[in-house]
């Protein structure tokens, strides 16, 4: 399988046709696809509130698309970003339970960074040893990480007030918004800084480089001397930690409850937002953070298509989906 970059024209046409679809589906599901569309796309830039809540939306998926543009550059299709933001999540979880102090936030990181790299080591060794797929393995991992931390939400983890959520960060280590009234936290600059030292380190470092050519073309890697193996660790260590940041600051920087609901809701579906962010931004860093703020604004406008146009939240979702099948099937082809 080869994994090519698409062109502008492809995404471009790919948007298009899903919308197309998705208008349709309304359509014979008895909803208004322009005003639907209408209130999903516009009316997220008609107040500041709203398009703040946008962008605090777009940050998880920022760090998620930049897990899955890594592993694109490597010639990998990475789709265990979604198992690692569990992972994430249940660090900064653990570490609330344990760290009733400002000491919680440095540990949140420490231990929910550790555990989603942890988690991505088991498909890239499978890859690098045994030669497994990683669309398997990854996807694997991500249903193993979902039940694993459901179980700990519901049992050692769970908050003994509202046990349909987990222990909540304590209040001292909270990132509470940079602007009152809002869900825009410094979860928001801190991806986006992430995503611009991503790019840096892709374009103007010696891994990057590496892990570029041997994406490019393996054999021509090893007559220059880089290994590719070590290059698939390097991205899949890398996604992992983006992908695990995103976790952590769903729990320590995502108003109002910082904590980790029991059907983790609040966490659940990043990963593959991200998959779409990067097929939009065609693998580049920074053109993931404009596919990002584009789907934190659909995000954002599907709360307003519910209530303006009557139209079901997961109409959105469908558009999404159609969106990823199209750009997968140019992405992705045979030799």
């Amino acid at each position: 399988m080869k994994i090519q970059t698409l062109s502008s024209l492809n995404i471009i046409a790919a948007l298009a046709l899903a919308f197309v679809i998705g208008a349709v589906l309304m359509w014979v599901s008895g909803y208004d696809p322009a005003s639907s569309y209408y209130s999903m796309l516009v009316t997220p830039f008609s107040d500041r509130v709203y398009l703040l809540s946008a962008l605090a939306f777009s940050a998880p998926i920022v760090l998620t698309g930049l897990t899955f543009a890594l592993g694109l550059r490597t010639g990998l299709f990475n789709i265990g970003a979604e198992g690692q933001v569990y992972m994430g999540a249940l660090g900064a979880v653990i570490a609330a339970y344990f760290a009733r102090s400002l000491a919680a936030l440095p540990l949140a990181l420490a231990i929910g960074l550790a555990l989603a790299v942890l988690w991505s080591a088991v498909p890239a060794v499978l890859k690098m040893w045994r030669g497994v797929n990683e669309v398997v393995s990854t996807i694997m991992m991500n249903w193993i990480a979902y039940w694993t931390v459901i179980m700990a939400v519901s049992t050692a983890f769970a908050n003994p007030l509202q046990p349909e959520e987990s222990v909540k960060t304590p209040e001292v280590a909270r990132l509470t918004p940079l602007i009152p009234g809002t869900d825009f936290t410094v979860a928001v600059p801190v991806a986006y800084i992430v995503a611009l030292l991503m790019y840096i380190f892709l374009k103007y470092s010696v891994w990057g480089y590496r892990i570029s050519v041997s994406g490019l073309n393996p054999i021509a890697a090893r007559s220059y001397g880089i290994k590719p193996e070590r290059a698939v660790l390097a991205a899949f260590a890398l996604g992992a930690l983006t992908a695990g940041l995103a976790g952590v600051l769903q729990v320590v920087a995502r108003p109002p409850s910082y904590s980790l609901m029991r059907n983790l809701a609040n966490v659940y579906g990043i990963g593959f937002d991200g998959i779409t962010a990067a097929m939009l931004g065609r693998g580049h860093p920074l053109g993931v953070v404009l596919a990002s703020i584009f789907l934190g604004v659909m995000q954002e406008g599907a709360r307003h298509m519910q209530i303006e146009a009557g139209t079901p939240f997961e109409f959105v979702r469908v558009v999404q989906g159609l969106i990823i099948l199209l750009l997968a099937v140019q992405i992705l082809r045979r030799p």
